[in-house]
């Protein structure tokens, strides 16, 4: 983790808050991504398993993700990473 995001993360890894400004949130958004397989698509509700290792808001995490393009999700509710993240 870099030095910019570590002030978000707690020493166990779980995200104290989400940071306000663009550059910092995408930052954490992308480190969280990290537990995600570029190749795997993850239903809602194991995608919401992985980002709670992280924050108890997964809807949150899981809109910004999308907002920002990391994540990509089909009708079914069904996640991806972004190739372009």
């Amino acid at each position: 983790m870099t030095e910019q995001i570590d002030q978000f993360f707690n020493p166990d890894g779980t995200l104290i808050s989400i940071p306000v400004k663009s550059a910092k949130k995408i930052a954490v958004l992308l480190h969280i991504a990290r537990d995600l397989s570029p190749t795997a698509k993850y239903p809602e509700k194991e995608l919401n398993a992985i980002i709670a290792k992280y924050h108890d808001d997964t809807a949150a995490i899981r809109r910004h993700m999308i907002e920002y393009g990391i994540l990509e999700r089909d009708s079914e509710s069904v996640y991806w990473v972004s190739v372009n993240s």
